[in-house]
């Protein structure tokens, strides 16, 4: 009984708790705001109507002060989980393109950039524009 609480108790104390994750991470880095942030995703080849999405909707993501930057893993590093990257990408979906059919296109990387995410979003979108013309 004695093993099974310490196993919990060394679990939880090495665990890495995103909130207190984030925090670290702040502390390291400059606070951007929104317009530096799309020079950078620009600056990474990422649309500014892209860029705008991913600062809305990655917020949520993020605990405060830490805000997105292009370089932030996804994954490893912010803890966005797998199914809520996908939902993200079916959200921009349905907010670009509505009811239009979901194209067919090549998988996103493992453990994605901000700035990886961004130009996945602008192919797919570009993919369906082109094939369409």
């Amino acid at each position: 009984m004695i093993g099974a609480i310490a196993l919990i108790a060394l679990f939880l104390a090495t665990m890495p708790f995103p909130r207190v994750r984030h925090h670290r991470l702040a502390r390291r880095r400059r606070r951007i705001e929104a317009a530096e942030f799309e020079r950078l995703m620009a600056k990474a080849g990422v649309s500014a109507t892209t860029t705008r999405f991913l600062w809305r909707e990655l917020g949520v993501h993020y605990h405060a002060p830490l805000r997105p930057m292009p370089s932030d893993r996804l994954e490893s590093q912010i803890f966005v989980d797998r199914p809520e990257i996908e939902g993200l990408i079916l959200h921009f979906w349905r907010s670009m393109r509505g009811s239009d059919p979901f194209p067919a296109f090549s998988a996103l990387v493992p453990d994605p950039t901000v700035a990886e995410l961004g130009r996945h979003l602008d192919l797919m979108a570009g993919w369906t524009i082109r094939s369409a013309a």
